[in-house]
């Protein structure tokens, strides 16, 4: 024969036509299924709660901040509002310590500070188990996020951690501590 004839081709020929596609699909098991459906909700919960902890202004955090996503002092927090912005320096009591070779610099340092209006804490040096700094860095105590980077903000620094517990006792009752390292010595004096 020349060939199948019309009517035998498989749209003419009566056969079915496809399945729709979702039947085409080679589902996994619904154990699988379940699995990744978690894996997705884990992952962006994490993904959310990252996002949150970057952008958030209140709660309180061990990590080194690179953005604000903790605490303040003083009233609570406006809506619209970044927490810079509601930070009262008279509120702020700041302790300087000498993370550097230079002596007095932390002196000066804490005199700029209560010219502009924030309430001097210890002047000292820095424990001997920090060593020299090359880079100044302001730490923070509970909830005090808020008020660090407001003192980073007038000094001029970018690195900021919460307090060690050597280092808090050495600054006393202070919110932030100034750790002056030798980035800043040179522009105290």
């Amino acid at each position: 024969g020349p060939g199948p004839g019309p009517g035998t081709g498989p749209i003419l020929g009566g056969a079915r036509p496809d399945d729709p596609w979702y039947r085409r699909i080679n589902w996994p098991e619904p154990k699988y299924i379940a699995l990744i459906v978690a894996g997705v909700l884990i992952l962006g919960g994490g993904a959310a709660y990252g996002v949150k902890q970057l952008t958030d202004d209140n709660g309180s955090s061990n990590a080194p901040v690179t953005s604000g996503n903790t605490g303040q002092t003083g009233g609570g927090k406006k809506p619209g509002k970044r927490a810079g912005t509601q930070v009262n320096p008279a509120d702020i009591r700041v302790s300087v310590l000498n993370g550097t070779t230079v002596t007095g610099q932390a002196s000066k340092l804490a005199d700029q500070l209560e010219n502009k209006g924030y309430q001097r804490g210890t002047v000292a040096n820095a424990s001997g188990d920090q060593g020299q700094r090359a880079e100044s860095v302001v730490e923070y105590s509970d909830g005090n996020v808020a008020a660090a980077r407001a003192v980073g903000r007038e000094l001029g620094i970018t690195q900021f951690e919460k307090a060690d517990p050597t280092t808090q006792q050495l600054a006393g009752d202070a919110q932030v501590i100034v750790i002056l390292g030798a980035d800043k010595a040179a522009a105290t004096g």
